[in-house]
């Protein structure tokens, strides 16, 4: 199990890109809500870091961002922004135990096969403290296919999103959603989730 090539890929061929529509985003306002629930100095780490948007918030807001990215050209792109070490893995490869206060996985694991889905989670869960945060972003779909940049991408119901959580053990506290355009031009439908590590 690794990162899909064809997607590391196109971000990798299309950083510019990704760069200038990172810059016309809005302010997130489900980052300021996970970074309200978060610890004091916490560990966080930010999956799936893109150019490293969300761990430079976090930086300023005293935590401690650790960011991972499958594309080589983002983790360039986020250690130049961020000054301290970003690491180039595959969601498979995180290997902490008890270690970090909360996850921050926007719009990451969507590239992620669903039949991989829950061993993904399962690593979360173990990587986090006791009642650590996970925040999970996904679009609202059904399947899986590629976008019309190659990107691969597994879509979810809430009603499904909510049941691999669960059986992950983690328990949903608020929900968030709306629209968005992406990276290949089209608005579609996403889904946020606040979610606490239970231990059971």
């Amino acid at each position: 199990m690794s990162a899909d090539q064809e997607t590391v890929d196109t971000y990798n061929k299309r950083i510019s890109d990704y760069k200038e529509l990172m810059s016309k985003e809005a302010k997130d306002t489900n980052l300021d809500l996970f970074m309200k629930k978060i610890v004091s100095k916490g560990k966080v780490l930010d999956l799936g870091c893109g150019t490293g948007s969300a761990s430079l918030a976090l930086l300023k807001r005293g935590f401690a961002p650790f960011p991972i990215d499958a594309s080589q050209e983002m983790v360039k792109a986020a250690e130049s922004l961020l000054k301290i070490k970003a690491r180039n893995i595959s969601f498979d490869e995180i290997d902490e135990h008890n270690f970090y206060d909360a996850i921050w996985a926007n719009f990451s694991l969507l590239h992620t096969p669903k039949k991989q889905f829950r061993d993904i989670l399962k690593k979360l869960f173990f990587a986090l403290k006791k009642e650590g945060l996970l925040f999970l972003s996904l679009k609202r779909g059904k399947g899986e296919c590629r976008d019309r940049l190659g990107r691969f991408y597994s879509y979810y119901q809430k009603k499904e999103a909510e049941k691999f959580l669960e059986k992950a053990n983690f328990q949903t506290k608020n929900f968030t959603e709306g629209w968005s355009v992406g990276l290949a031009g089209d608005k579609e439908s996403w889904m946020g989730f606040f979610c606490e590590k239970i231990l059971k």
